[in-house]
């Protein structure tokens, strides 16, 4: 299945990425590391998993990820610099069994949508082409060959996330 580049406006529902298949109880110091903490964007885009051992700075070759986790995804995050430096990094969602909590409000704040995974995600492979139907709730991979359900998203949080955060969200209501 190829996806269309880049989505408009209203296909904002259909997410396409590259797998980036992490495990359980993976943190903020594994995502982005204190020492790379900053307000400089360049900084703040080396340290994309650097916890993990895969310095890099994959936004600057336009590679775009849905990051696919096990149980407890973010758990201690409060830090929102974890969230952007995925975002920069060019993670455009994350599908996983379960959510620390503070992780997934900070990524919703952010415009990084969460998805929660109702089937198995012990078949996705690494670097293997993914779409996102939120439409549809599901995660397809192997090409259509493989459907994973999920939660279907909350109608406010699509909003915030279809809006690129919640500031943003938070101007187009003024408007």
């Amino acid at each position: 299945m190829t996806c269309p580049s880049p989505p408009s406006p209203s296909e904002q529902r259909l997410l396409c990425g590259r797998a980036l298949v992490l495990g359980d109880h993976v943190n903020a110091d594994l995502l982005h590391p204190p020492a790379f903490f900053s307000l400089d964007v360049t900084r703040l885009r080396a340290g994309f998993l650097a916890g993990l051992g895969r310095e890099t700075d994959a936004s600057s070759d336009g590679t775009t990820w849905i990051v696919v986790a096990g149980r407890n995804f973010g758990c201690g995050s409060s830090r929102e610099t974890t969230v952007d430096a995925l975002r920069r990094g060019g993670v455009v969602a994350v599908v996983a069994p379960s959510f620390g909590r503070i992780f997934r409000r900070t990524a919703a704040a952010l415009g990084v949508p969460c998805f929660v995974s109702q089937g198995s995600l012990a078949e996705v492979l690494p670097d293997e082409e993914l779409v996102l139907d939120a439409a549809l709730a599901c995660l397809v991979a192997g090409g259509g060959a493989r459907r994973i359900a999920l939660e279907a998203p909350d109608p406010f949080l699509e909003a915030v996330h279809a809006a690129g955060g919640l500031l943003e969200w938070l101007g187009h209501r003024r408007s």
